[in-house]
């Protein structure tokens, strides 16, 4: 029939509206900076960063200055304790990769991980 509307239009209350995924970005090294420009590009009413974090308070201050992120926090365990991250871009050294995957899945966070999960296939067995 043509009276019916779609399920979401441009008259939808915006409470009913998705909101965007919020990204915490975990390590404020080069690989983070090229992920936050890649970020850039997509739609921010789809994809917002909105904590990094770094093992030192003031990298991750000056990262989130540069990339406009409102939070900055000073070790790993504070962001994955942020309960308003949807996902965590993971940009440690490879070396790190898994012990900081585990970290933030243990704290129900969904996880975008730089390769390689793990170091060799005795690592990776231990993740599963």
């Amino acid at each position: 029939s043509s009276d019916l509307v779609p399920a979401v239009s441009s008259r939808t209350p915006s409470l009913l509206r998705v909101m965007a995924t919020k990204w915490g970005v975990c390590s404020a090294g080069k690989i983070s900076h090229d992920f936050m420009v890649a970020l850039a590009t997509l739609p921010a009413q789809d994809h917002q960063a909105v904590a990094v974090a770094a093992r030192d308070l003031g990298r991750a201050q000056e990262f989130a200055k540069t990339h406009s992120i409102p939070k900055a926090y000073g070790s790993y365990e504070d962001l994955a304790r942020d309960p308003d991250i949807d996902i965590v871009y993971i940009g440690t050294l490879n070396t790190e990769h898994r012990a900081t995957v585990l970290l933030f899945l243990d704290a129900q966070k969904n996880v975008l991980c730089e390769k390689p999960l793990a170091m060799n296939s005795k690592e990776d067995r231990k993740s599963t």
